[in-house]
């Protein structure tokens, strides 16, 4: 087999003259050369004049009859619509396009897959002209051949000889590799280098994924036989040996299983250096994320990496859509862009969703698109809703690329498909008898002409993921059948030009006339590596930021692009820095690149990387290191919950609450564990509480000094009930000076009114040792969402606000919270003083979080509380004599209502006032709200038969209110909505109004959402607070527990939220984009996102309670979070030489010995103070440690702190040493 195969060329030959191109290079070399007798490695010459001014559109597609580009692809196998019906339909769909120079003459030549005629080559003339070489250049399928199926395509350098090759992927039938011969001309040798597969192959993705210098292939694969293999069929991985053949390596490199491919794509997503493989797989079969473990094998990881995946994965692609110096990536799925599309056709497909297992990490499949952002920590975001490119219609062949060259990768979107699958048809489906009566429905079934979609990068900074729809005004907007699609720079001016193959039709050859923006091309040459440099990242940064590249081939659906690298500067003229990190792990650098030139980079030698400027041709060289991972940094914080001993994991009973109320969209029985913080046995160190479950008890975690043995469980016994925990706080709440400890109740498990539901109060006999006090709190039955303690009477008695979340199987209605009044042991504890204190807070809503703070700093705790389907609400506190509500007064209404989760405070615009910070469910979800067009809930009897009132989520498409559940769902509830829509097309065009009719929705009792956004309520001059929304990122996920102080010790206050939500049912999906996020306060009311791998919170899972403590005593502020079925984490701040901080605790007297209340302020040498209150429940089920964290820097130190204590007394306390902890003590 090898003796077939003329020997490669040396490693790194130069091709054959390119033209006028390759003589503006030539000469540019020499000049360098002249230069330097080392030489830079960098060639470049000018770009071209742009071909064309601007028009009416920035895309100018051109006719056949102007290119030359005729091709046909018609289908035209009659067993397409028989005997191979399942296998077309489902599979061996598409067709693809590849984009090269292939006889090196310096200009891009495209290749046109066919799927039933001949592929047609056609050569570069220059002008956008080209002509057909197919026959000429030996690529020709004659015969029989012309008939077998071709999918993919794409140039690729095999042999290593700097002459571009072709391979094309056939279904069931063996692949074809063409050699270029090196006169225009192409010999098929796939046999002989052992490519020669013969399956149901649609692309073929090559990569040095070992790094030994010759390029290796994944072969993607999908339905081969829909008897015999209805899973699909296995991928091969084909490695490169020394030799030049190729070996089946798969199943030795753990590549297994049956795929359904549609791509295959590599992807670095751990940013080692090592190419990573992404398998994108339609239908059920899960996607595949395989890291490369650097020894030839493959580890699947994507359960690990990834929060969920597409359900029916499409064509995907990669590229750093935030500008952040990380590759992300791109799932494409089919979910539609209007009601009535997706009602026809994927609402059945959701409403079939299942959660995985709860013991397992199976990441779950949503039928959507998914955009996961690479955090540089080998966990990704997943953020494609908030970009909104989560539902492009049914989508083939996605592509990043920077069209309009402002330095932002915008996305091209072929879609549509040859025969709609509606839910309709597929019913029919079902109930047809025979294959060929189900094959007529199908093939009578309506064309799915969709437009194509364009979406241009709108974000303004990093971290701004926002991306409009352009397709129209770019001339992208092409109505069809549109499969793969690939870009080059055919007329060499720098912007990159289109193609893409059509359903019967010819491929569409589209020219960018764009005319703003400077650019610049990249050409690879290696030496050490293949030769055209794929697998290479190239990272440039300018004025305006930084921007990577990763060189691949095959990207999108079965195509190949130009193996170039093209960036879009903007205004730049300049790139300050250009950096190549080849596949070999050298690395080279270049300074002060001129813009709009097309630069060619030669890999160093071997072992050797180097720094030039292009301009002058100077240039300096060093002994290269591998470069395995972008530069190591130490992060804020650091992972440490086993070395605590508070690695828990409070196991859940699975519940199924919509079986208690149907069509009930969101869950309540996993809203824990639930957290809090304080000193338990007065050893002068913080211990831990941790809430129960059904399963799981709660636990009392006693602390450790440094260097002791880590916490240990206290052994109190806390029974395990029927109901799970709610929020439980610490305080003194007998006033014996020993903190006792409220457990609350919560969830949906059992009726509403269950004495289950009945809150506890447990108290200390000797330090650590609890016992039930029977009898201290009111007879009450509730779900709690938020606890929360201050002393709001001033009497030096601790109380309690219970804020119930639900009431268990009539949600949305309002529970009913309840005030307690704290009147001394010698009275029996608590009284129930909402009716005469605070009659508007009984039923206030449905609560999820609750804070007491003084908003207006008259030295009296007033309540703030967050609601579900409400607002963030503000209760005044009338010198203890009662609470007024203040919501419209100080300003929280404006803010509108929404599903509010968490609430924290602190002073982040340095006026010395609490601002708010107020959690929401973010805009990563599929619910979309504002004033104008609220997400809106009806509750009521629509079945008109006087039993259970149903729930109908309902939004606005455009000025129409439509359902979100589909016929089926909503049927199943209300059994009208079957007889009166027989037809699933029928109800998927009809409003709300006329599926429910207008009386009963006006009979309903309505609730209302204007407002998803998390944000922070800022103190204004007129004692009112605004709210603005929490930067971009912010919104990725719901925000759930959340703290706020000065957590980098730069004397401002940040703040820190813990994301994610499991709660939704199935058939919404989870909220699991995020992995928490640290926003670092600048004093102004402004923040700044911290990424995870500068932070180092990486909390994945449905993430829930979160508090701060100090579990090295050393001054700084530490995390620790609880995650629903997943072990709790620890986050420890990490020393950083230069910085202090200082933990500041209240000492005060029996009845509140730790100051919840007081309001701490820190005075620095310049001038500038921050304010601390303490407070005893908040966040999301959270007690954080009663103390305030200030930073103290050498160049500004701590100077006073003045302190206002819960009953108003005021004191002041300088601050002398560097001690890291301060008690103060009250005043007598």
């Amino acid at each position: 087999m090898a003796a077939a195969i003329a020997p490669p060329a040396a490693t790194g030959a130069v091709p054959r003259n390119r033209g006028w191109r390759a003589k503006c290079l030539a000469l540019a070399a020499i000049v360098l050369v002249a230069g330097d007798a080392c030489g830079s490695g960098i060639a470049s010459a000018p770009l071209a004049p742009r071909s064309a001014p601007r028009g009416a559109t920035m895309f100018t597609r051109l006719m056949p009859e102007r290119t030359g580009v005729k091709t046909e692809n018609r289908y035209a196998d009659p067993e397409m619509w028989a005997r191979r019906y399942q296998e077309f339909l489902f599979g061996a769909v598409g067709t693809g396009v590849a984009i090269g120079d292939y006889d090196g003459d310096g200009r891009p030549d495209i290749f046109a897959v066919s799927k039933t005629e001949s592929c047609r080559l056609f050569r570069n003339l220059g002008d956008f002209r080209f002509e057909d070489v197919t026959e000429r250049a030996g690529v020709a399928d004659k015969g029989a051949a012309a008939g077998v199926w071709k999918q993919g395509a794409t140039f690729v350098d095999v042999n290593n000889d700097g002459r571009l090759d072709l391979y094309v992927c056939r279904f069931d039938a063996s692949n074809l590799l063409y050699v270029n011969q090196g006169d225009g001309r192409f010999r098929e040798l796939a046999h002989d280098y052992g490519l020669d597969v013969s399956d149901a192959s649609g692309m073929a993705a090559f990569c040095d994924y070992d790094r030994d210098g010759r390029v290796d292939v994944y072969i993607a694969t999908n339905l081969l036989n829909m008897m015999r293999g209805p899973n699909g069929q296995r991928g091969y991985l084909l490695h490169q040996l020394s030799n030049g053949t190729f070996a089946d390596v798969s199943a030795a490199a753990g590549i297994a299983g049956a795929t359904q491919s549609h791509s295959a794509t590599w992807w670095d997503y751990d940013n080692d250096g090592w190419p990573d493989l992404y398998v994108a797989n339609d239908y059920a079969a899960p996607d595949r994320l395989y890291h490369n473990n650097r020894d030839g094998t493959f580890t699947d990881s994507v359960d690990r990496v990834l929060p969920h995946t597409s359900f029916a994965s499409m064509g995907a692609d990669l590229g750093d859509v935030n500008n952040d110096g990380l590759i992300d990536f791109l799932s494409a799925d089919m979910a539609t862009t209007t009601h009535e599309k997706d009602q026809r056709s994927m609402a059945d497909t959701r409403g079939r969703a299942v959660d995985p297992p709860d013991l397992g990490n199976e990441a779950p499949q949503y039928p959507r698109s998914a955009l996961y952002l690479n955090t540089g920590t080998a966990r990704c975001l997943e953020a494609a809703v908030l970009a909104g490119i989560d539902a492009t219609d049914w989508t083939w062949g996605p592509r990043f690329e920077d069209l309009d060259n402002d330095g932002r990768l915008d996305l091209f979107v072929p879609n549509g498909m040859f025969v709609e699958q509606s839910i309709d048809i597929n019913t029919r489906m079902l109930s047809a008898e025979t294959t060929a009566e189900r094959v007529r429905i199908m093939r009578q079934s309506p064309v799915l002409n969709e437009e194509n979609l364009a979406f241009r990068s709108a974000g303004q900074q990093n971290g701004d993921l926002a991306f409009e729809n352009v397709g129209a005004a770019w001339g992208l907007d092409h109505k069809g059948i549109s499969f793969g699609a690939a870009f080059g720079d055919f007329d060499d001016d720098g912007d990159l030009d289109l193609v893409y193959a059509n359903y019967q039709d010819s491929v569409a050859v589209l020219r960018n006339d764009s005319d703003t923006g400077h650019r610049v091309i990249v050409e690879l040459r290696g030496t050490t590596s293949n030769h055209f440099g794929v697998g290479a990242t190239v990272h440039i940064a300018t004025s305006a930021g930084v921007q990577v590249r990763q060189l691949w081939l095959a990207r999108g659906y079965m195509s190949s692009s130009e193996p170039v690298v093209h960036f879009g500067l903007g205004e730049e003229r300049e790139i300050r820095e250009l950096t190549v990190r080849w596949p070999s792990g050298a690395v080279q650098r270049f300074e002060h690149v001129v813009a709009d030139r097309r630069y060619t980079i030669t890999e160093p030698a071997a072992g050797v990387a180097g720094v030039g400027d292009p301009g002058s041709g100077s240039s300096s060289f060093a002994k290269a290191t591998e470069d395995k991972t972008s530069p190591a940094t130490t992060s804020l914080f650091a992972e440490t919950s086993e070395a605590h001993g508070l690695a828990v994991t409070s196991r859940e009973e699975p519940v199924d609450e919509v079986a208690l109320q149907r069509l009930l969209p969101t869950r309540f029985n996993r809203r824990g564990p639930a957290l809090a913080v304080g000193d338990v046995n007065g050893d002068g160190i913080e211990d831990v509480v941790i809430g129960g479950t059904t399963q799981t008890a709660a636990q009392v975690r006693l602390g450790s000094a440094p260097g002791n043995d880590p916490a240990a469980d206290a052994g109190a016994a806390f029974p395990t009930d029927m109901v799970n925990d709610g929020p439980v706080l610490l305080f003194d709440a007998m006033g014996d000076g020993r903190p006792a400890l409220l457990v609350t109740k919560g969830g949906n498990s059992l009726p509403a009114g269950a004495a289950e539901y009945q809150p506890k109060l447990y108290v200390q006999d000797e330090p650590g040792r609890f016992r039930l006090a029977a009898g201290a709190l009111p007879e009450l039955s509730l779900s709690v969402g938020a606890a929360a303690v201050a002393d709001f009477d001033r009497d030096g008695r601790l109380d309690v606000f219970l804020g119930a979340r639900v009431l268990p199987g009539l949600y949305p209605l309002a529970p009913q919270s309840a005030l307690l009044r704290n009147r001394g042991p010698a009275t029996a504890g608590f009284e129930d003083a909402t009716e005469l204190l605070a009659p508007a807070l009984r039923n206030v809503g449905l609560v999820t979080s609750a804070l007491w703070s003084d908003v207006d700093q008259d030295g009296w705790p007033d309540l703030l509380v967050a609601l579900e389907w409400g607002r963030v609400t503000c209760f005044h506190n009338e010198q203890g004599r009662g609470f007024s509500d203040w919501t419209e007064r100080a300003g929280f209404a404006a803010a509108g209502t929404g599903w509010w989760t968490s609430l924290a405070a602190a002073d982040f615009n340095g006026d010395g006032r609490m601002d708010y910070v107020a959690g929401n469910v973010g805009l990563n979800t599929q619910y979309r709200a504002s004033a104008a067009q609220p997400a809106l809930l009806f509750y009521g009897d629509f079945r008109r038969d006087g039993g259970e009132p149903q729930l109908i989520e309902a939004y606005y498409e455009g000025d129409k209110l439509y359902p979100w559940r589909s016929r089926r769902d909503l049927g199943a509830a209300i059994p009208s909505v079957l007889k009166r829509f027989p037809r699933n097309n029928a109800y998927a065009r009809a409003t709300l109004s006329e599926i429910l009719g207008e009386e009963k929705l006006a009979a309903a009792d309505k609730f209302m959402a204007t407002e998803l956004r998390s944000g922070v309520f800022l103190s204004q001059p007129d004692d009112t607070w605004r709210f603005t929304p929490l930067p971009r990122i912010a919104q990725i996920a719901p925000l759930q527990g959340m703290v706020a102080g000065d957590f980098d010790g730069d004397g401002q206050a940040d703040l820190y939220a813990v994301q994610n939500s499991y709660a939704p049912i199935a058939v919404v999906g989870r909220f699991d984009g995020g992995l928490s996020q640290l926003l670092r306060g600048d004093g102004r009311g402004g923040f700044e996102p911290v990424p995870p791998a500068q932070s180092g919170l990486v909390v994945p899972g449905d993430a829930k309670a979160l508090a701060v403590l100090d579990l090295g005593q050393d001054g700084w502020p530490d995390f620790l979070v609880t995650r629903n079925n997943a072990s709790t984490l620890v986050f420890e701040r990490q020393h950083e030489p230069g910085l202090r901080s200082v933990r500041v605790q209240l000492r005060g007297p029996a009845g509140n010995p730790t100051a919840i209340g007081a309001r701490l302020t820190a005075h620095y040498r310049d001038g500038h103070a921050q304010s601390v209150e303490l407070q005893a429940g908040s966040g999301h089920a959270s007690q954080s440690l009663a103390a305030a964290f200030f930073g103290d820097r050498a160049d500004n130190p701590l100077a006073r702190i003045s302190v206002r204590w819960p009953d108003g007394a005021t004191t002041q306390h300088d601050v002398t040493g560097t001690t890291p902890v301060i008690i103060l003590p009250a005043p007598r």
